[in-house]
């Protein structure tokens, strides 16, 4: 009885199951940032004006802040159990 109550307190993580949710949807975040921003740069023969555009500028790098952030929550986060 005693062995099996040992185990389970062993089997506990320092992280819960919505901890790593969180984890998982902020790096999902940042992986979608970084593919957004990513793309055909300019070259000095041809000049490439999307380079500009809102989605790279703009939309990308707030997807990968707001990841960053999501992940800092999820390890912080703690339940009120």
């Amino acid at each position: 009885m005693k062995s099996k109550r040992i185990r389970e307190e062993e089997i506990k993580t320092v992280l819960g199951k919505r901890n790593y949710v969180i984890l998982i949807i902020g790096s999902i975040l940042i992986i979608i940032g970084y593919i957004l921003m990513s793309g055909e740069g300019s070259t000095s023969a041809a000049y490439n004006p999307d380079i500009f555009s809102g989605t790279r500028i703009r939309i990308a790098p707030l997807l990968c802040l707001l990841g960053y952030l999501l992940n800092v929550f999820g390890i912080l986060y703690r339940s009120l159990k």
